[in-house]
């Protein structure tokens, strides 16, 4: 019955970052027409620093373990930002969720945390699905978007640990701390690359990547790092991906191509092995 109570509670996590991830790659693509890259998430890190200042108190902790995942979540969003230039919505949240592969290893040298076989083999199923997928990724992708998209990746499994590890810690001032600190480097960047046009389409934009798959995306990933395994969660975000193709195909009026969709069953698959219990 508890462990029935806790997977009640992740879906509950769960299926609501899901949805507000999964449209993020849209907006964030749409708002690059009118705004350079690190502008638009030096504004979406400020804004969402922000908020969590007040929420958290007016606490901005900088210890050691604070500021590395305030790097390593800045490091994530500059590499992400970057390679969506060159990639479509769908082939970037297919190449992010590369992400397993390398926060299973991290998790277990950081925090010593072991892995069940059955969210072993959920994590080699869902990324041969993400394997497959990248079979189709031949439409207009370029080799430097998929190599900064997959560096995202390693840089995501890093501060994804580091949530877990820190979960007794106070939520918001940490998070204070990741946006506040982590804005710094995106600020300096954005120096070289000084287009900005306001338009009501990018600050619909822009309302979007701070407040849904801003403030909320990341209160919702690091409450369910602090409910689950780094292994189970990452496993289970799989989801995303197989989405965010979903909504591609519906936003171009278009049918996923054979691959795709195999790539995005093969991905919920592994989700379902990672997750399935025996009498549930």
């Amino acid at each position: 019955m508890q462990s029935q109570s806790q997977n009640k509670t992740l879906i509950s996590w769960l299926v609501p970052y899901v949805l507000v991830q999964s449209f993020q790659y849209q907006f964030t693509k749409n708002g690059f027409l009118y705004t350079s890259p690190l502008i638009l998430m030096s504004i979406r890190y400020v804004c969402i620093g922000l908020i969590f200042y007040f929420l958290g108190h007016r606490k901005i902790p900088l210890d050691r373990d604070a500021l590395i995942v305030a790097g390593a979540a800045s490091a994530s969003t500059i590499f992400w930002s970057l390679g969506l230039q060159y990639v479509s919505g769908g082939d970037s949240a297919v190449l992010s969720y590369t992400m397993p592969l390398f926060s299973i290893p991290i998790a277990f040298v950081i925090i010593k945390e072991r892995i069940s076989i059955r969210e072993l083999m959920g994590a080699v199923v869902g990324f041969g699905g993400v394997v497959i997928y990248s079979l189709t990724l031949d439409h207009g992708s370029l080799l430097v978007g998929a190599i900064l998209t997959i560096l995202n990746a390693v840089f995501w499994a890093i501060f994804s640990v580091y949530y877990r590890k820190l979960r007794t810690r106070e939520q918001f001032p940490l998070l204070t701390t990741q946006f506040l600190v982590g804005s710094i480097p995106m600020i300096a960047g954005s120096f070289f690359d000084l287009r900005l046009n306001f338009s009501m389409s990018l600050a619909i934009d822009v309302v979007y990547v701070i407040v849904f798959s801003g403030a909320i995306q990341f209160f919702l990933w690091n409450g369910l790092l602090r409910r689950a395994r780094v292994g189970r969660v990452t496993t289970l975000a799989f989801a995303v991906p197989a989405t965010t193709i979903l909504i591609d195909s519906v936003v171009a009026l278009s049918f996923p191509e054979p691959l795709a969709i195999i790539g995005g069953a093969v991905m919920f698959v592994g989700i379902f092995i990672a997750s399935w219990h025996k009498g549930r």
